[in-house]
């Protein structure tokens, strides 16, 4: 009787430190930054070159097995054509924000649950990481497109950046 007792606490005890596990996970926050893919030319309103257009899939196929539940966007057309991917594989609207207020705009995605894309710029997407993680990247050059800022932040506000970049590389 003692031993079934011992057995059913034991049991207990791996369901009680499973849940928690668990809890934990679905505390932490993923966000995943991304410059705009290559773009045709300086204007507003560009659109994606063939080559932009085969990036901006293949940020959306990194993001196929993640469970995304929010994309931004700056509202420029390159930035928003770059998330269309991601947003139409996870059924999701893109929500512009403003690449002129990052500090205030890091403290938002801190409040978030889940995952997130975040499509900026070359002087805009290495700021806010700076601003979510501590670090000091600068603007990235003009012919950089391949990278993707992957910023974890635990449930106790801590944040950690792992760097994985997209094909074909650029310098």
């Amino acid at each position: 009787m003692k031993l079934k007792f011992a057995f059913c606490l034991q049991v207990l005890s791996l369901i009680a430190l499973s849940t928690s596990q668990q809890s934990l996970a679905q505390e932490q926050l993923t966000l995943f930054l991304v410059r705009h893919a290559e773009k045709v030319d300086q204007s507003q309103e560009s659109a994606l070159t063939e080559l932009g257009e085969l990036r901006a899939r293949a940020i959306a196929e990194i993001l196929e097995s993640e469970p995304v539940n929010h994309i931004y966007s700056t509202p420029f057309n390159r930035t928003m054509l770059t998330a269309k991917p991601a947003a139409d594989f996870h059924q999701l609207t893109v929500t512009e924000y403003d690449g002129n207020t990052l500090q205030e705009f890091a403290e938002q995605l801190r409040q978030l649950e889940g995952v997130a894309l975040i499509v900026g710029h070359s002087n805009t997407t290495p700021i806010l990481v700076n601003h979510l993680v501590g670090t000091d990247f600068l603007s990235l050059d003009e012919s950089i497109y391949d990278r993707v800022y992957v910023v974890t932040i635990d449930s106790e506000g801590i944040a950690r950046l792992e760097m994985r970049f997209t094909v074909p590389r650029t310098r």
